[in-house]
């Protein structure tokens, strides 16, 4: 079918366009709402600024597809391939993208608010400035990708692998992480404020300057990490947390509850440790140097050959 005709005929009402041969069509701010495209052929098309609200575009192959303004609010994309596409300015508030392929796509300034995301192939992506606020990306693979920036607020990201994923300066509060794998992922000064890891893999990642105030961390790797200068104010670090070796030069420990945690040879100079429980944790080796103890709690805890030069101690005493 051309391009021509299917215009035509959507003009006389029909929808059901599945399974059609386009590559390489050029249709251009046309309104094909609620269309049924399902299994089609759109590689290479130029579907800049068309409406495909409501559609149905499940399986379809849109593989270097120029979409750019394109309105996809609430579509069905499932299984669709979108690799290689130029997404930028697309709106896919509240669509169904569960098993997409994103794969080296270009989302600059798109928006995927309330989107579906579970199972999408989301590697290389580069994905600056996008809205993936209250978006399903469980399971999600996003290795490699650049979220600098994105905001990632109330997502849901359990299981999803973000190894050397680019998360600096991102929104990500309140998201859930359940057993994600984040390691050796860039998470400098992003917000992780009331952020929930659970089971998830921090190891190597970068989290210099981050906000994790509220966080909730449980059965998590943070081992051989990066948390100079990080506000980690009431959070919750029990149940077997792993920080051996990691870097915590400066950072807002108060209130933070660490218990059980490992923190052996790990560097926590001038870090503020006020009113913070370490009830029973592991801290051979460690260097507090120039760190605020006051009222900390430190009942059956494991503290041989730890450097405590220059600390504030519990009693409010400074150690010589």
């Amino acid at each position: 079918m051309e391009i021509e005709q299917l215009i035509w005929e959507y003009g006389q009402g029909r929808r059901d366009f599945s399974r059609l041969e386009l590559q390489h069509a050029s249709v251009i701010q046309e309104n094909l709402d609620e269309s049924d495209l399902s299994r089609s052929n759109l590689e290479w098309a130029n579907l800049s600024g068309v409406s495909l609200c409501r559609a149905k575009l499940n399986y379809c192959d849109l593989s270097h597809a120029c979409l750019m303004s394109a309105r996809f609010g609430e579509s069905q994309l499932v299984g669709a391939d979108l690799s290689h596409c130029d997404l930028s300015w697309v709106d896919f508030s509240g669509a169904q993208m569960a098993g997409a392929n994103l794969s080296e796509a270009t989302l600059k300034q798109t928006r995927l608010f309330n989107a579906n995301l579970r199972g999408a192939l989301l590697s290389g992506a580069t994905l600056q400035g996008v809205d993936l606020s209250g978006a399903n990306l469980s399971r999600a693979d996003l290795t490699g990708a650049d979220l600098s920036g994105v905001d990632l607020s109330g997502a849901n990201l359990s299981r999803a692998d973000l190894t050397g994923a680019d998360l600096r300066g991102a929104t990500l509060t309140n998201v859930n992480l359940y057993k994600a794998d984040l390691n050796q992922s860039q998470l400098r000064n992003s917000d992780l404020e009331g952020t929930f890891f659970q089971g998830a893999n921090l190891s190597r990642a970068n989290l210099k300057g981050a906000n994790l105030a509220r966080a909730i961390m449980k059965e998590v790797n943070l081992s051989l990490i990066n948390l100079s200068e990080i506000n980690l104010r009431a959070i919750t670090l029990s149940n077997r947390i792993n920080l051996t070796g990691a870097c915590l030069k400066g950072a807002i420990l108060q209130g933070a509850v660490l218990k059980n945690a490992n923190l052996d040879y790990a560097v926590l100079q001038r870090a503020v440790m006020v009113n913070v429980n370490l009830q029973s944790a592991n801290l051979i080796d460690a260097s507090l140097r120039g760190a605020d103890l006051r009222n900390a709690n430190f009942r059956n805890s494991h503290i041989s050959s730890i450097n405590l030069s220059e600390t504030i101690m519990p009693d409010g005493s400074v150690h010589p």
